[in-house]
């Protein structure tokens, strides 16, 4: 195997290779790095090579914004395995480490980067290598094929703090998603992220983005300097949209038994944007964190400016089973998902079964065989009377 470096982002491994393809390969190491790195039968692009990662000690940066995504341009299936090169109490976390690929399939995977509390500040180099392997007629496995990228990752010493939270004018939360991005040069890299509408990250010192995201569009954004060791900023993103007020679970039991009857749901939408037409709202059930069922909750060719509110008593198709039970609710606007809530979870504990007593239910059972044979023998003593009777005549 030989390694290939042109000291960039976009080096990549290869077999050992007839000399016109590694002519060709020498020439396309004096590129700058490509979107896609090739050997052979395996591909590998994505926006890992892009990232310029700066992270202190004791923080993983994670978001969908850090992939590859491995190819496969041969004609044969084969399995990838990723194998990650960082320094010390540096580890790369991978969505998908080992998978198969067939011919003309792509799979992309998501990346993480977590720097330990133990990291020496510096300047390093973080590499993700993509082997295509097979097995071998000798037994084992036979790396066919490799490619790899490249980041660079600066560990920093300082770091500060930075809190978001998105609200509306009227001063309710709101779940939106948070994205917190660090500007170096003019070029924006995400940092952190958060689906609830609250974020709270420790960063390295510099200038720092903060967007509001509801349906997919920015809604709010504001500039963050940290420029101090342990300094703090909070920030509050103010949206106009439609969003959840209210939503709830409030479960009803049965006075005899104390167990759980049925649950109501309670929500509260509440439209502070523009008036907004084909509008559903669906609530998705979980049980034990496997899905359930989705049940419609409200349909309306528009929803206008304002608030609405509604509530449902809901049951599960089998009844109620012991174990944790999760409720969400989604806004959808025609067919694309505009919000949701946050789950709300509920516990159930069903009823035990009752305990059969075998030794009280022996007893039962012997007593009651007695009792018939009792009331048979009289019953036949009745009737060989009246025989005898009938026959004296």
């Amino acid at each position: 195997m030989m390694w290939f470096n042109n000291g960039k982002r976009g080096a990549f491994l290869a077999p050992l290779l007839p000399v016109s393809i590694l002519i060709t390969i020498l020439i396309t190491m004096a590129l700058p790095p490509q979107p896609v790195q090739a050997s052979g039968e395996i591909a590998m692009s994505g926006t890992f090579y892009l990232q310029d990662f700066e992270i202190p000690r004791g923080v993983k940066v994670a978001n969908k914004s850090i992939y590859v995504v491995v190819f496969n341009q041969g004609d044969s299936e084969f399995a990838v395995h990723l194998t990650p090169t960082t320094p010390k109490e540096v580890e790369l976390s991978f969505s998908d480490q080992d998978f198969p690929l067939q011919p003309d399939e792509q799979k992309k995977v998501y990346i993480g980067v977590g720097v330990g509390e133990d990291a020496i500040p510096g300047e390093y180099t973080l590499t993700i290598v993509a082997e295509s392997r097979r097995a071998s007629l000798e037994g084992g496995i036979q790396i066919v094929t490799a490619v790899a990228q490249e980041a660079r990752l600066k560990i920093t010493g300082e770091a500060g703090w930075i809190s978001a939270r998105v609200v509306s004018p009227l001063g309710d939360a709101v779940v939106a998603t948070v994205s917190l991005f660090k500007e170096t040069q003019g070029v924006r890299y995400e940092f952190a992220s958060s689906e609830t509408g609250v974020l709270e990250a420790k960063v390295s010192l510099g200038y720092y983005v903060v967007c509001a995201y509801v349906g997919g569009e920015k809604l709010a954004e504001e500039a963050i300097q940290i420029t101090t060791e342990n300094e703090r900023k909070e920030v509050t993103l103010v949206v106009e949209t439609v969003y959840f007020a209210n939503f709830g679970i409030v479960p009803n039991y049965y006075t005899e038994t104390h167990e759980l009857a049925f649950a109501t749901i309670v929500y509260q939408v509440r439209n502070l944007y523009q008036p907004m037409n084909d509008i559903k709202l669906i609530l998705k059930v979980s049980q034990n964190d496997e899905a359930l069922e989705e049940v419609p909750l409200l349909s309306l060719s528009q929803l206008a400016l304002g608030d609405i509110s509604g509530s449902r008593d809901y049951t599960p198709p089998g009844g109620w089973e012991s174990g944790s039970y999760a409720f969400q609710a989604e806004l959808y606007v025609g067919s694309k998902l505009y919000t949701a809530t946050l789950e709300e979870k509920l516990e159930v504990t069903a009823a035990p079964a009752p305990v059969v007593n075998w030794k009280v239910l022996g007893g039962i059972l012997s007593a009651t065989v007695i009792i018939i044979v009792v009331m048979v023998s009289r019953i036949l003593a009745r009737r060989r009377r009246a025989v005898r009777s009938l026959g004296h005549r």
